[in-house]
């Protein structure tokens, strides 16, 4: 009986040490979750400079204008002498034979406008003057005038470009042929032309390198006599001109 219960005192102490061995032995299950760290790669877009053209310089156009004419209608202002109840006459209104000039001009654009400004110098040969009477001998004058010259193209209608053109300057006046008043052949007196304003306004078109204008234009002039007296003697007339452009 001892021996039995000896036996079985061993098994159960055999059995403990063994549930105890493997209790130690087995490992512990961790329940948390390693997460593998991310790698993040960034991209790198390599952006190629803008590069902004440099803006071109835009040259205003300028040129030089030869130019040729011919007046139509030529006028005089009626000069005359004396007192209002015995005036004389000295021409009358109208020119007689022809007149026409030749000019150069200089113009330059005005930025990238429409607009042109410039310079001119002309010599004008003005028809010559009718004497109203036999009491009268007359010549004419003849105009050298230096000018402020300004254009305004209206438009471009395939290379044809109508304009508006405008003259102001001052006539130097210089006398071509006699003014005296005469009675029986004796001269009594001499005229002399003084000098004065000059100005014209009219229009045009160009084509290609060509111009022509029809403009009204009129020479500021005083005929005095050395035995008295003055009058204006003004000039006025319309001139068909026709020029060519020398661009520069």
């Amino acid at each position: 009986m001892k021996r039995l219960a000896l036996v079985l005192s061993s098994i159960l102490v055999l059995s403990s040490f063994a549930s105890a061995k493997e209790i130690v032995a087995k490992p512990e299950v961790s329940k948390e979750i390693v997460t593998e760290p991310v790698v993040v790669q960034e991209e790198v877009v390599e952006v190629a400079p803008v590069v902004t053209p440099a803006p071109v310089a835009v040259t205003p156009n300028s040129y030089i204008t030869l130019r040729a004419g011919m007046d139509f209608a030529p006028r005089y202002k009626q000069a005359s002498f004396g007192t209002a109840s015995a005036a004389q006459n000295v021409n009358d209104k109208s020119g007689d034979n022809w007149g026409g000039e030749f000019a150069v001009e200089y113009l330059r654009q005005i930025e990238t406008s429409n607009f042109y400004l410039g310079g001119g110098l002309a010599y004008q040969r003005h028809a010559d003057v009718k004497a109203s009477n036999d009491l009268w001998k007359t010549g004419r004058y003849d105009s050298i005038p230096v000018y402020v010259t300004g254009k305004y193209v209206m438009a471009n209608w395939d290379g044809v470009k109508p304009y508006l053109k405008a003259d102001l300057g001052y006539s130097f006046n210089r006398k071509s042929g006699d003014f005296s008043q005469k009675t029986n052949d004796q001269k009594l007196g001499s005229g002399k032309i003084k000098d004065g304003m000059y100005y014209g306004a009219g229009l045009g078109v160009e084509l290609d390198n060509w111009t022509a204008d029809v403009m009204y234009k009129v020479n500021d002039a005083k005929l005095d006599m050395n035995n008295g007296g003055s009058h204006k003697f003004d000039y006025s007339r319309v001139t068909l001109s026709v020029g060519y452009k020398f661009n520069l």
